[in-house]
Protein backbone atom coordinates (compact mmCIF):
# COMPACT_ATOMS: atom_id res chain seq x y z
CA UNK A 1 0.00 0.00 0.00
CA UNK A 2 2.93 2.34 0.76
CA UNK A 3 4.23 1.80 -2.77
CA UNK A 4 0.77 2.66 -4.13
CA UNK A 5 0.64 5.96 -2.19
CA UNK A 6 4.18 6.80 -3.34
CA UNK A 7 3.10 6.12 -6.92
CA UNK A 8 -0.12 8.08 -6.37
CA UNK A 9 1.94 10.95 -4.98
CA UNK A 10 4.25 10.91 -7.96
CA UNK A 11 1.40 11.08 -10.43
CA UNK A 12 -0.44 13.81 -8.60
CA UNK A 13 2.75 15.82 -8.39
CA UNK A 14 3.00 16.21 -12.09
CA UNK A 15 -0.33 17.68 -13.32
CA UNK A 16 -1.78 21.14 -13.97
CA UNK A 17 0.75 23.85 -13.74
CA UNK A 18 1.75 26.75 -15.96
CA UNK A 19 5.15 26.09 -17.46
CA UNK A 20 7.58 27.51 -19.94
CA UNK A 21 9.00 25.38 -22.69
CA UNK A 22 12.47 23.92 -22.39
CA UNK A 23 15.02 26.67 -22.97
CA UNK A 24 16.12 26.08 -26.62
CA UNK A 25 19.73 26.88 -25.74
CA UNK A 26 19.72 23.79 -23.52
CA UNK A 27 18.84 21.31 -26.28
CA UNK A 28 21.29 18.42 -26.32
CA UNK A 29 20.90 17.77 -30.04
CA UNK A 30 23.04 19.14 -32.84
CA UNK A 31 22.45 22.62 -34.19
CA UNK A 32 19.41 22.62 -36.48
CA UNK A 33 20.82 25.04 -39.03
CA UNK A 34 18.98 27.99 -37.49
CA UNK A 35 21.56 28.51 -34.78
CA UNK A 36 19.50 26.89 -32.02
CA UNK A 37 20.53 23.94 -29.93
CA UNK A 38 24.02 22.98 -29.01
CA UNK A 39 23.49 23.56 -25.29
CA UNK A 40 23.68 20.91 -22.59
CA UNK A 41 20.61 19.94 -20.57
CA UNK A 42 22.64 17.62 -18.35
CA UNK A 43 25.03 20.39 -17.31
CA UNK A 44 22.14 22.84 -16.83
CA UNK A 45 20.25 20.57 -14.44
CA UNK A 46 23.22 20.13 -12.07
CA UNK A 47 22.53 21.70 -8.69
CA UNK A 48 20.02 21.65 -5.84
CA UNK A 49 16.29 21.95 -6.52
CA UNK A 50 13.60 22.53 -3.88
CA UNK A 51 10.32 20.66 -4.42
CA UNK A 52 7.74 23.49 -4.71
CA UNK A 53 4.64 21.90 -6.23
CA UNK A 54 3.18 18.57 -7.21
CA UNK A 55 -0.13 17.54 -8.68
CA UNK A 56 -0.92 14.04 -9.89
CA UNK A 57 -3.99 12.15 -10.98
CA UNK A 58 -4.01 8.39 -10.75
CA UNK A 59 -6.75 6.28 -12.29
CA UNK A 60 -6.91 2.72 -11.01
CA UNK A 61 -9.08 0.23 -12.87
CA UNK A 62 -9.58 -3.25 -11.42
CA UNK A 63 -11.19 -6.03 -13.45
CA UNK A 64 -12.17 -9.26 -11.70
CA UNK A 65 -14.49 -11.95 -13.08
CA UNK A 66 -15.80 -9.59 -15.77
CA UNK A 67 -16.58 -6.76 -13.36
CA UNK A 68 -14.68 -3.48 -13.65
CA UNK A 69 -14.29 -0.90 -10.91
CA UNK A 70 -12.39 2.37 -11.33
CA UNK A 71 -11.42 5.13 -8.96
CA UNK A 72 -9.48 8.35 -9.38
CA UNK A 73 -6.88 9.52 -6.89
CA UNK A 74 -5.61 13.08 -6.78
CA UNK A 75 -2.58 14.40 -4.94
CA UNK A 76 -2.14 18.13 -4.31
CA UNK A 77 0.93 19.86 -2.88
CA UNK A 78 0.77 21.26 0.67
CA UNK A 79 4.41 21.90 1.68
CA UNK A 80 7.93 20.56 1.30
CA UNK A 81 11.51 20.84 2.44
CA UNK A 82 12.54 18.06 0.02
CA UNK A 83 15.68 18.79 -1.97
CA UNK A 84 16.49 17.05 -5.25
CA UNK A 85 20.21 17.31 -6.05
CA UNK A 86 21.71 16.53 -9.46
CA UNK A 87 25.47 16.03 -9.54
CA UNK A 88 27.77 16.47 -12.55
CA UNK A 89 28.88 12.82 -12.28
CA UNK A 90 25.36 11.60 -13.18
CA UNK A 91 24.22 10.86 -9.63
CA UNK A 92 21.28 12.29 -7.72
CA UNK A 93 19.90 12.40 -4.19
CA UNK A 94 16.47 13.38 -2.92
CA UNK A 95 15.95 13.95 0.79
CA UNK A 96 13.37 15.71 2.93
CA UNK A 97 9.67 15.65 3.65
CA UNK A 98 6.89 16.27 1.16
CA UNK A 99 3.39 16.92 2.50
CA UNK A 100 0.42 16.55 0.17
CA UNK A 101 -3.33 16.16 0.40
CA UNK A 102 -4.81 12.99 -1.10
CA UNK A 103 -8.27 12.67 -2.63
CA UNK A 104 -9.99 9.52 -3.88
CA UNK A 105 -13.04 10.09 -6.06
CA UNK A 106 -13.25 13.64 -4.69
CA UNK A 107 -13.11 12.67 -1.00
CA UNK A 108 -10.14 14.03 0.96
CA UNK A 109 -8.02 11.60 2.93
CA UNK A 110 -6.27 14.52 4.58
CA UNK A 111 -2.66 15.56 4.53
CA UNK A 112 0.05 12.94 4.34
CA UNK A 113 3.78 13.39 4.68
CA UNK A 114 6.20 11.27 2.73
CA UNK A 115 9.82 11.15 3.90
CA UNK A 116 11.92 11.06 0.74
CA UNK A 117 15.35 9.47 0.99
CA UNK A 118 16.83 8.15 -2.20
CA UNK A 119 20.03 8.20 -4.25
CA UNK A 120 21.10 6.80 -7.55
CA UNK A 121 22.00 7.76 -11.08
CA UNK A 122 20.13 9.75 -13.70
CA UNK A 123 20.21 9.85 -17.48
CA UNK A 124 18.89 12.59 -19.76
CA UNK A 125 18.08 11.74 -23.37
CA UNK A 126 16.63 14.74 -25.19
CA UNK A 127 13.97 15.92 -22.75
CA UNK A 128 13.41 12.48 -21.15
CA UNK A 129 14.82 12.06 -17.63
CA UNK A 130 15.37 8.61 -16.12
CA UNK A 131 16.16 7.92 -12.46
CA UNK A 132 17.83 4.64 -11.45
CA UNK A 133 17.75 4.24 -7.68
CA UNK A 134 20.67 2.52 -5.97
CA UNK A 135 19.18 2.74 -2.46
CA UNK A 136 17.55 -0.47 -1.26
CA UNK A 137 14.08 0.13 0.15
CA UNK A 138 14.31 3.88 -0.52
CA UNK A 139 11.30 6.12 -0.79
CA UNK A 140 11.42 7.97 -4.09
CA UNK A 141 8.57 9.23 -6.23
CA UNK A 142 10.83 9.30 -9.28
CA UNK A 143 12.44 5.89 -9.65
CA UNK A 144 9.15 4.10 -10.41
CA UNK A 145 8.96 1.49 -13.15
CA UNK A 146 6.81 2.24 -16.19
CA UNK A 147 6.89 5.98 -15.52
CA UNK A 148 8.11 8.52 -18.06
CA UNK A 149 9.46 11.84 -16.86
CA UNK A 150 9.69 14.63 -19.42
CA UNK A 151 11.54 17.87 -18.66
CA UNK A 152 8.95 20.51 -19.54
CA UNK A 153 10.81 23.55 -18.18
CA UNK A 154 14.46 23.98 -17.33
CA UNK A 155 15.93 27.43 -16.93
CA UNK A 156 18.12 29.26 -14.44
CA UNK A 157 15.42 29.25 -11.73
CA UNK A 158 12.78 26.61 -12.54
CA UNK A 159 12.56 22.91 -13.30
CA UNK A 160 9.25 21.26 -14.19
CA UNK A 161 8.66 17.55 -14.86
CA UNK A 162 5.66 16.12 -16.68
CA UNK A 163 5.07 12.59 -15.41
CA UNK A 164 3.05 9.90 -17.11
CA UNK A 165 2.91 6.20 -16.48
CA UNK A 166 0.87 3.10 -16.83
CA UNK A 167 1.34 -0.25 -15.17
CA UNK A 168 -0.67 -3.46 -15.23
CA UNK A 169 -0.60 -5.98 -12.41
CA UNK A 170 -2.19 -9.42 -12.17
CA UNK A 171 -3.65 -10.08 -8.73
CA UNK A 172 -5.72 -13.04 -7.59
CA UNK A 173 -7.22 -13.74 -11.00
CA UNK A 174 -7.93 -10.08 -11.66
CA UNK A 175 -6.13 -7.28 -13.43
CA UNK A 176 -5.24 -3.89 -11.99
CA UNK A 177 -4.31 -1.05 -14.37
CA UNK A 178 -2.82 2.10 -12.85
CA UNK A 179 -2.52 5.20 -15.07
CA UNK A 180 -0.67 8.25 -13.78
CA UNK A 181 -0.58 11.81 -15.10
CA UNK A 182 0.96 14.77 -13.31
CA UNK A 183 3.68 17.34 -12.85
CA UNK A 184 6.31 18.34 -10.31
CA UNK A 185 7.85 21.80 -9.93
CA UNK A 186 11.23 22.67 -8.44
CA UNK A 187 13.05 25.92 -7.72
CA UNK A 188 16.84 26.20 -7.96
CA UNK A 189 18.51 26.77 -4.59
Amino acid sequence: MKKFFTLLFLVTTLIACETESLDPSLNTGATDGNGSGGGNVTASIVGDWLYTDVVTTTTTTTTLMGNTVSFVGLVEFVSSDALLSFNADGTYTVTGDLTFESFVDGVSFGNQTSALNDAGTYLITGDVLEFMSTTTGASSPFAADDTEIIIDTLDAADLVFDITGSTTQDAGGGTIVIDIDGSADFERQ
